[in-house]
């Protein structure tokens, strides 16, 4: 598996789940908005590999796009209880902790719980060890990302400004060592073509208002990821977005579990078609084997014909699952269901 860093050189607007409320902003990218993105990406500049097959299975799984702070890699938190016994007093500082650093993340692969007391806390919900803090003591109160809100005038096609035309963009900023990155897994032949396909799309942007300058960003390094897995490990944590396919077995899959849901949806891109909301679960989820995934066709052919769609693509969407084996959390119970 290969990490890519992004370096941000614009403010990012990225609203996946297509609320059409533009203060609205996610905090990261998603897998299937980013691998969506790249796919285009590459069919652009390989327009030989741009079959159907192509879409309906790209080359390459790929994790969220999460947050990074100078050297240190930054997970989601699992959704599984990760902390030792904790004072009630102190729950809702655990609450506001959405990210966790590389070595809390593995020492929860290996089916450790930790000790709130042994953290050190970021702005922006980040939690890291202390250890980790001494290393870099840059550190302490570093926020790496910031959020705002631009104001601007609503208009119609006409130009013409609307009664209580006015309304609030946002916009997320990172600071110079910070950015996203991305987790990717494929085979070694395609690498060189996965990587034009990233800085391809770093210059064409991604979300909202590209043409405006937002969402470019180059890649600031590229490195193998040097992870510490449990050498034995009856399930797997994913770090991307899952829909099961008919290769997985769900009963099996969630025969010992703990897992979010999200609701996906969103705008089919160069149209104004709307996506069909699917349901997925959601990155930092445990299951109890290793989850494949699924793309899916989100306008099949037999829909647009029916209701005469004048678009020659299923629009579909990645949710194949890239997941890190996983020792079985503390707590969870076998599902009786």
């Amino acid at each position: 598996m290969h990490v890519f860093k992004l370096k941000f050189l614009s403010a990012l607007h990225v609203d996946s789940k297509g609320s059409g409320e533009p203060e609205v902003a996610d905090e990261f990218i998603r897998s299937d908005t980013l691998s969506a993105a790249m796919a285009i990406a590459w069919s652009g500049l390989f327009p030989g590999d741009a079959d159907p097959d192509f879409f309906l299975e790209p080359p390459y799984r790929i994790s969220s796009a999460f947050p990074y702070i100078g050297n240190l890699l930054l997970f989601p938190i699992p959704v599984w209880r990760i902390w030792k016994k904790v004072d009630i007093k102190k729950r809702k500082d655990i609450k506001e902790i959405r990210w966790i650093s590389q070595s809390l993340f593995e020492k929860v692969l290996a089916g450790n719980e930790l000790d709130f007391e042994g953290i050190a806390t970021l702005p922006g919900g980040v939690a890291l060890s202390q250890e980790e803090l001494k290393a870099d003591f840059r550190l302490i109160n570093f926020k790496g990302w910031t959020r705002s809100e631009r104001q601007r005038v609503r208009v119609d096609r006409l130009n013409v400004q609307n009664d209580g035309g006015l309304f609030f963009f946002a916009l997320q900023f990172f600071a110079p060592d910070s950015g996203l990155y991305l987790i990717a897994n494929m085979d070694s032949s395609k690498l060189s073509h996965f990587r034009a396909s990233l800085a391809f799309l770093g210059d064409a942007g991604i979300g909202a208002d590209r043409s405006s300058g937002l969402g470019h960003f180059s890649v600031r390094e590229e490195s193998e990821l040097k992870m510490t897995f449990p050498k034995k490990s009856e399930g797997s944590t994913i770090l991307s977005l899952f829909n099961p396919g008919n290769d997985d077995n769900l009963e099996a899959l969630t025969r010992i579990t703990a897992y979010g849901l999200t609701i996906r949806s969103g705008w089919i891109t160069n149209s104004t078609l709307g996506r069909p909301p699917i349901r997925t679960f959601t990155e930092g989820s445990y299951f109890s084997g290793k989850p494949k995934g699924r793309v899916v066709e989100m306008l099949p052919a037999d829909i647009r014909e029916k209701n005469k769609l004048r678009i020659n693509h299923s629009a579909p969407r990645d949710f194949r699952a890239l997941f890190f084996p996983c020792v079985q959390p503390p707590y969870l119970k076998e599902n009786s269901l």
